[in-house]
């Protein structure tokens, strides 16, 4: 624990449990007055819920509504979801209220930070449809209490974490979304083509080859070494991601390296959750293929580029192609064969090179948030870990 002293979540807050009118009365329920549950309880602040329940719900059955600002925290099932109330409202029996006794020792922010931090496994039990606390384990929850002064410090840092974080995530929301909304607009919608481009079967611009298994009883190297094994879920589109990227030894690489990727290949899932496609980096040249996944790589002359391509497949013109040749007799897996006679349109190369460098450009932006919201996140949890860790 902390060097500061722990403090039961009973004596700094009034533990509140909530109530759930009878599902029986419809008279209690479709009204104005907000109703929260777990499902609503998102670590932000809760303005609107799911359900509403009305005025003879709260004279008739109710408890007093808990106060805007006030933490709401969830003690079964999903236990430790939490957000604060962003309006007076009422809550069901899985949630307790936690208003502060004195803000004058305790900050909201801080108190929702250190439960956070907390994973309420020691204090729950098993029910049948899952783990529980009850409200007097609850109250006998310690966070770790710094003077005020402290914890308002400790709380701008963590907000500034959070706060990239979630700046990533939009960054990434937008690139998922940029990337088809430029498609269209330099490419137009394929299905109806109505800049007049070439079309052909894949098989005309394009090599399409398998990946390979690993051999029965070959393991993952546990270290990282130069041979990447590229599998399915690596492959979301647009980009391959790197983050849990597994590793083979030069022995078990050598053996199935006629199935590595080049630079200029497009990756494309064909099993699982097929169709996801996306263009090989450089960072993957020479790297293994699962037998899960399909590399497409030009030939005849460069007339597809993997960046232009990945994004005309995961396009609906090439999706509803690819779920109509994956149908039932395959059996969950695109064949190969299939995916050669897939039709696809061919813009000039010099338009293709200009969506690709947007793209890469889009990458490069989204990369820097990425690295900027690690350091932030190996703060945050350096910091949560000093503070709250037991």
């Amino acid at each position: 624990m902390s060097n500061y002293s722990s403090v039961a979540l009973g004596e700094l807050c009034n533990v509140s449990i909530g109530r759930t009118p009878r599902r029986s009365e419809s008279r209690y329920w479709g009204g104005s007055h907000p109703w929260a549950t777990i499902r609503d309880l998102d670590d932000d602040i809760l303005m609107q819920t799911g359900e509403g329940i009305t005025d003879a719900a709260l004279n008739e059955v109710m408890p007093e509504p808990v106060a805007p600002n006030t933490l709401l925290f969830s003690f079964k099932l999903s236990i430790g979801k939490m957000a604060f109330a962003g309006q007076s409202m009422h809550h069901n029996e899985a949630i307790a209220a936690l208003p502060i006794r004195d803000t004058g020792i305790l900050d909201r922010k801080f108190l929702f930070y250190a439960l956070k931090a907390r994973t309420h496994d020691d204090a729950a039990s098993h029910a049948v449809l899952g783990k529980v606390l009850n409200k007097r384990k609850v109250q006998e929850i310690k966070i770790p209490l710094p003077p005020l002064v402290e914890q308002q410090r400790i709380v701008a840092i963590l907000n500034r974490a959070a706060k990239i974080e979630r700046l990533r995530k939009q960054a990434q929301e937008r690139l998922r979304e940029f990337i088809p909304a430029l498609f269209i607009k330099m490419f137009g919608d394929p299905v109806e083509n109505s800049m007049g481009w070439e079309i052909g079967r894949l098989e005309e611009f394009v090599r399409v080859r398998g990946g390979k298994r690993l051999p029965k009883g070959s393991q993952y190297s546990k270290k990282p070494t130069p041979y990447r094994y590229v599998r399915a879920t690596d492959i979301t589109p647009g980009k391959v991601i790197s983050k849990n990227s597994k590793y083979i030894g030069e022995e078990l690489h050598c053996n199935i390296s006629r199935y590595t990727i080049d630079s200029s290949d497009t990756l494309i899932t064909i099993a699982g959750k097929i169709g996801i496609a996306a263009p090989a980096d450089e960072f993957l040249a020479g790297s293994n293929l699962t037998e899960n996944a399909a590399r497409l790589t030009p030939q005849n002359g460069e007339k597809l580029h993997n960046v232009f391509l990945s994004a005309q497949l995961n396009s609906e013109f090439a999706q509803t192609q690819i779920r109509v040749r994956t149908g039932r007799v395959t059996i969950g897996k695109l064949a190969l064969e299939r995916i050669r006679s897939m039709s696809v349109l061919i813009p000039p190369i010099s338009l293709q090179l200009r969506f690709a460098k947007i793209v890469e450009q889009a990458h490069t932006t989204s990369a820097v948030t990425e690295k900027s919201s690690i350091k932030a996140s190996a703060l945050s949890n350096a910091l949560m870990s000093r503070l709250f860790a037991a």
